[in-house]
């Protein structure tokens, strides 16, 4: 996902962020910032909306950088934080454009299916698809979702091989498609992004 080089490490450039180190977080500006326009354009279909949610997601970025330090795949992270920043903007517009118009929001065919399901609907079908996984997938799945636990702490906590809570997670991953299968197609590409 990177499109510029640093002389620094991941990891090392996301400590002398934390730190406060300005040049390194040009640093990874430079070397990201052209990929995430890319994901917010897709997601967006705007460039004003794009770079508008691209420079909110770099200040709050650096404004939160203290706990950048504790991030051990920014690559992942920074796509997974901004398409949550570009689906919030997108939650915004649509009730802002709702109450413009009074009545409940209508949207036109090429935004149909991005609108077409609830959150509360894929929250629903997730619910199913974690209610039919072993207690143990189950486990492995919320501690790296809802508690944002990476593969190789939830080996260490559970006594488990870094490689096979991979699969676990993996495959729970492909159980939750599973269950999302059936609902409208995009609203199945958003979850994938999100989560």
């Amino acid at each position: 996902m990177t499109s510029g080089s640093s002389p620094y490490s991941d990891r090392e450039l996301l400590s002398r962020i934390a730190e406060g180190n300005e040049a390194a977080f040009a640093d990874l500006f430079n070397m990201y910032s052209a990929a995430l326009s890319r994901i917010s354009m897709r997601i967006l279909q705007s460039e004003t909306a794009s770079q508008e949610v691209l420079q909110d997601f770099f200040i709050k970025l650096w404004l939160n950088r203290t706990n950048l330090a504790e991030i051990e795949l920014p690559g992942p992270w920074l796509r997974k934080v901004l398409i949550r920043e570009c689906l919030q903007y997108l939650r915004k517009a649509a009730v802002y454009q709702s109450k413009l118009d009074g009545l409940p929001m209508e949207t036109d065919s090429h935004n149909h299916a991005l609108h077409s399901l609830s959150v509360k609907e894929i929250q629903e079908a997730v619910s199913k698809a974690l209610s039919s996984m072993s207690p143990q997938r189950r486990l492995i799945y919320q501690m790296s979702r809802e508690k944002g636990m990476t593969t190789k702490e939830i080996a260490e906590e559970l006594g488990l091989s870094n490689g096979y809570v991979r699969n676990v997670l993996s495959a729970a991953l492909q159980t939750i498609r599973g269950f999302l299968f059936p609902m409208d197609l995009m609203s199945v590409v958003v979850f994938l992004y999100f989560f």
